[in-house]
């Protein structure tokens, strides 16, 4: 007898998203608007906390948050997020984008300055192909920061979009466990970064003594020269 085959269906729906935002005192000038992709199993809820200094120096941040949130361990207590994984990875890219792009169409700051772009660990391909299938084109971006994760391959498909986009700041931690040749790491991104589209020469490199979190003071030291 033979058996019947299941067959994947899929629905779009309107679902609640949610993102932090993080705003200078009232007494210092504004330099502009920065956004910050976390990385997996983060919350954007405390992620952004890690941008205070950026705040205290003029920068308003904001920190969308990835649509799967799950339980860190088990099944009770600390919970994190993630942008995407293997299963419907297309569909989930295409939903997180146009999450981000309402961000930033409806975020109060957007277009008040200059506008920056962080990815940390899984946050920087989520950046990067937000930049590529976003309604905002790379020249709409001031600067792009991808701190310690990596460009994702897909991004050679995009048609050379990323030719007009900012310079790339590469930020590795010397210690960061997931990265075992910082220099490599540099050679594949630069890479990665061409086949995108991406001027080759229009790479920044910025190593730190650390291991996989942000370093607020290369952070800040590349946002002193955004304008």
């Amino acid at each position: 007898m033979e058996r019947s085959t299941a067959s994947p269906h899929t629905l779009e729906v309107p679902r609640t998203a949610r993102w932090w935002s993080l705003s200078p005192s009232g007494n210092v000038p504004v330099r502009g608007t920065l956004f910050v992709l976390h990385g997996y199993g983060q919350l954007a809820e405390y992620f952004i906390r890690k941008f205070q200094r950026q705040a205290d120096e003029g920068w308003h941040i904001v920190a969308p948050e990835g649509g799967h949130r799950f339980y860190l361990k088990g099944t009770s207590g600390r919970v994190g997020a993630s942008w995407m994984t293997k299963e419907e990875r297309l569909s989930d890219i295409a939903d997180h984008v146009r999450f981000l792009d309402l961000v930033r169409v409806q975020c109060p700051f957007s277009g008040s300055g200059p506008q920056v772009l962080l990815g940390f660990s899984q946050g920087v391909a989520t950046a990067l192909r937000w930049v590529a299938q976003g309604q905002f084109k790379p020249s709409e971006w001031t600067g792009l920061l991808a701190h310690s994760g990596v460009i994702p391959p897909d991004l050679s498909d995009t048609d050379s979009r990323f030719h007009s986009a900012p310079a790339l700041q590469l930020i590795t931690g010397h210690a960061d466990p997931y990265i075992q040749d910082p220099e490599l790491r540099f050679q594949t991104a630069e890479s990665a970064w061409k086949q995108a589209g991406g001027q080759p020469d229009n790479v920044v490199h910025h190593g730190f003594e650390g291991g996989h979190d942000i370093d607020p003071d290369t952070v800040s030291r590349i946002l002193s020269t955004i304008h």
